[in-house]
Order: structure tokens, then sequence, then C-alpha cells
């Protein structure tokens, strides 16, 4: 199932089955040069549990990177603010893990306040 960054359901993309990049083979960011030219960048994870994918998206986007940037593996709904905030426009999770975490836990989590905290801290001391 793909979800966009409001966190509503819509049928995987066309190129579910490969075009990705895992992020095991990442382990420099000045790799992340070479892709600034693609249309869509998509990062593979095995699971939750592994957040390089938000430091490579985030450095992606720091370079310059103006495409499309997907995330394709299992994560959990709670992640998806951190997600949205690394840049990252559609999580792509299997069928089994969307009957587990349902579009209302993604949406609920794509709301705008959810994830903001930095932000508010860095505003407040902006203002001192």
């Amino acid at each position: 199932m793909r979800i966009n960054r409001e966190g509503i359901f819509s049928s995987p993309s066309a190129e579910s089955e490969d075009g990705f990049i895992s992020v095991h083979a990442i382990t420099d960011f000045d790799q992340l040069d070479g892709l600034l030219d693609s249309p869509v960048v998509r990062f593979k994870v095995d699971g939750f549990a592994d957040g390089r994918v938000l430091s490579l998206a985030r450095q992606l986007r720091l370079r310059g990177y103006a495409g499309s940037v997907e995330l394709v593996g299992d994560i959990v709904p709670d992640q998806f603010p951190m997600a949205i905030a690394a840049g990252i426009d559609f999580v792509e999770v299997t069928a089994a893990h969307a009957a587990r975490c349902q579009e209302p836990q993604w949406r609920a989590q794509a709301a705008p306040s959810r994830f903001g905290y930095q932000r508010r801290l860095g505003r407040a001391s902006a203002a001192r």
C-alpha cells in the first residue's frame, strides 16, 4: 500500500518490485550526489528499526534534490511525521502491514501539528 504525505492510502507504484536503493548500499552521504538528477529516489528498508533512511532523505534534500523521495518498507505510523519532516513524499508498506496499521492511524500522524517540537523550540529561542 502506498501512503502519501497526508496519510492517504493508494495502490502501490508501478516500480514497487524494483527501482529501489537499499539503505545498506549507502555508506557515505557523498554517494547521494549521484541521485540528484533522478526524478524519483526509492529507499528500501528492512523494517521500522532502521532509521538511516530518515538521515539519507534529509541529506538528499539538503543537497538540493527536488524530485520525489519514497520509502519502501514497513515503518510504523508513529514514524510517519519524522519521515515527512525528513523530506519523504511517499511510504510504501506491504498489504499485511497496511491491514495492521490502517489508514486512520497514518492520517492522524500526518497532522501538521503532530511533529513539531523542534520547530517550536527554534522559534522560541529565535524570539529571545
